[in-house]
């Protein structure tokens, strides 16, 4: 199990398959700050030309930088039990292959990972109460060990994508100083 979690984080470490120069990470920034603006409005305010950004836009979604999604606020639908899980394993490969199974099939667990440290899975899972809450976790203890979970009382700091591609931008993090792609 540690070598396969070795080997994902050397994947992990390789060059990216997109480097991003100065415009791309002002145009993800725009576009995180508001999905919704055209590709004039961010041409304008960019001072580049159109085609640059649809141009630079399409190679991004060909590359998996961007994605079509939509975001939804769980909670204004009712499922406002919002619980990280940390677990661990010591069986053998039928009960991980079990685990993963009902980690994949349960829709309540919206984010799963395998992980090196202090638990070997880490999950996110949405539920309307504590009790249905229990009940997506109690498959877990016969095929876990060490299994703790957190519910969220409150939340200190939302995703801010628009900060992290400023911070990228001001550090210098583009193309300039790493290997170019092709544009």
């Amino acid at each position: 199990m540690v070598n396969m979690s070795i080997n994902n984080i050397q994947s992990a470490m390789k060059e990216p398959s997109f480097v991003p120069d100065e415009i791309d990470l002002m145009i993800l920034e725009s576009m995180a700050a508001n999905a919704e603006t055209s590709f004039k409005q961010m041409a304008q305010k960019l001072k580049v030309d159109q085609r640059t950004i649809a141009k630079r836009i399409g190679a991004m979604k060909e590359k998996g930088v961007l994605r079509d999604a939509i975001e939804i606020d769980w909670g204004r639908l009712g499922l406002s039990i919002v619980t990280y899980v940390g677990a661990e394993t010591g069986l053998g490969e039928k009960d991980v292959s079990r685990l993963h199974e009902y980690i994949k099939k349960d829709p309540r667990i919206t984010e799963a990972y395998s992980t090196i440290g202090g638990q070997e899975y880490y999950f996110k899972v949405v539920e309307t109460d504590l009790q249905s809450l229990r009940e997506v976790l109690t498959p877990f203890e016969p095929i876990t060990s060490k299994l703790t979970s957190s519910i969220v009382s409150s939340q200190i700091k939302k995703r801010d994508d628009v900060s992290l591609l400023r911070f990228l931008r001001q550090r210098g993090f583009s193309r300039k100083k790493r290997k170019p792609h092709a544009d």
